[in-house]
């Protein structure tokens, strides 16, 4: 006869977490320890590029690729495996994952210095290129203003609970967060001129990124109004104030704390988007860098642009995650 012991024991072992026998097994170092050498063997009898055919070069990579990456996988998702071993790991799958692109991609790496690398083919182009970067900065300044007064002015007027006026908001939100900002620019440039509307490269790109990311940040804005709760605007209006004043100086004190990391977020995401200008032909950082490119026929000028916006974006997105952490902490 069970006991009610062994009854209380069979039904707290049904919410225990266990693992099949085959699991525990790949989990040994042992096991870790032989399929890395099996690896490695398999590594070094690959075929060579030139010689294997077709076929069986891209299965034997493929399925090599596969094994690298179950290897590393369970040796990643361990918890019992310290920091350390996990970072040696990654490193690891990085080099395998370089060193099969080196040998069989094909590429012309005896050139690529020549190619992507040549800064005299860049002499005299810096200029022109920090002058792209000034007319992109000052792109994403004003749109930056743009975005903010149309979020802001869209999510205040959602709140005063109009039907009506809720309909087109919601509209334009939905229809702005939809559309890639590319159509929205080549509309706007290429489109509007046969309705007599010429707006220019500079204010087509104004306009467009500052409709289109307003449509983000009013969505951040409403999420930020709507995390104060609902009781300090009834309080607000008990004490005679009116909806207007309740928001202006209740809700949004509180609400842009809140609103911040999101909203650069957006403004970072908005300041990689000028490059798109340069399918209207505004003279921004990416254009120049595509001229120069056609000029001295040399890739070299586009990896310089790419540089400028790593040296440009990086630091703004450490920024916009420690906002993030610091609105976290509080």
């Amino acid at each position: 006869m069970t006991s009610k012991n062994e009854i209380r024991d069979d039904q707290t072992h049904r919410f225990v977490r266990t693992h099949p026998m085959w699991f525990k097994v790949i989990r040994k170092p042992a096991f870790v320890g032989a399929t890395f050498l099996v690896l490695v063997l398999y590594a070094f009898l690959l075929p060579a590029r030139e010689a294997a055919d077709p076929t069986v070069l891209y299965v034997s990579i493929s399925f090599f690729l596969l094994l690298i990456l179950a290897w590393s996988g369970n040796v990643l998702s361990d918890r019992n495996q310290s920091e350390a071993a996990k970072m040696i790991v990654a490193l690891l799958l990085i080099g395998v994952l370089g060193w099969l692109f080196y040998n069989y991609s094909g590429a012309q790496w005896d050139k690529l210095a020549d190619f992507f690398f040549n800064w005299e083919k860049l002499s005299g182009g810096w200029k022109v290129l920090f002058r792209g970067l000034g007319v992109t900065l000052l792109l994403a300044l004003i749109s930056a203003v743009g975005t903010i007064t149309i979020g802001l002015a869209v999510a205040i007027l959602r709140q005063f609970k109009s039907g009506t006026l809720n309909i087109f908001l919601k509209i334009y939100v939905d229809i702005f967060r939809s559309v890639p900002m590319i159509v929205v620019m080549v509309v706007l440039f290429f489109a509007m001129p046969y309705a007599g509307i010429s707006l220019g490269s500079i204010v087509t790109t104004i306009v467009a990124l500052s409709i289109g990311y307003g449509a983000y940040a009013a969505e951040s804005f409403r999420a930020g109004i709507e995390s104060v709760h609902s009781g300090q605007i009834e309080a607000a209006r008990s004490l005679g104030l009116s909806r207007w004043q309740s928001i202006r100086m209740i809700v949004l004190p509180q609400a842009i704390p809140v609103v911040i990391p999101p909203l650069t977020g957006n403004l970072v995401a908005m300041l990689k988007e000028t490059a798109v200008a340069s399918v209207v032909a505004a003279p921004e950082l990416l254009k120049r860098a595509r001229e120069l490119y056609t000029s001295r026929t040399n890739p070299t000028p586009l990896i310089a642009a790419a540089i400028i916006y790593l040296i440009v974006l990086v630091p703004l997105v450490r920024i916009v995650n420690m906002l993030e952490k610091r609105v976290k902490l509080r």
